[in-house]
């Protein structure tokens, strides 16, 4: 008991090395802490303006191709007439004055 009784007592310098030691660890482990902190709150920041770009950017597009398709089913709609020839001839008879030659136009006098 004796060895190690005189072994527990700590010396009063030995203490104030050690909290010195231990206070420094602490203030570099809160440093780091916050640089880690601060660096994740920088990334998160800049992630979110992207994404919100990106949204925006998106957005316009899905507009944009809503036009584009609806533009597209007009002209669908345009090329599936054409293919008609009764809707050819109306086109003719309208625009151009054509009419078949069994066809006797009446024109009806304009005031």
């Amino acid at each position: 008991m004796g060895r190690r009784a005189e072994q527990r007592k700590d010396d009063p310098s030995k203490t104030a090395a050690k909290s010195k030691g231990a206070k420094r660890r602490k203030t570099m482990y809160s440093a780091l802490m916050v640089l880690f902190v601060g660096w994740a709150g920088m990334t998160l920041y800049h992630q979110h303006d992207n994404i919100q770009s990106t949204s925006r950017t998106l957005a316009q597009k899905q507009s944009e191709q809503k036009a584009v398709q609806t533009s597209l089913n007009e002209l669908n709609l345009e090329v599936e007439r054409l293919q008609d020839p009764e809707y050819i001839g109306q086109i003719a008879r309208k625009k151009f004055g054509l009419y078949p030659p069994n066809e006797v136009p009446i024109i009806q006098p304009q005031e």
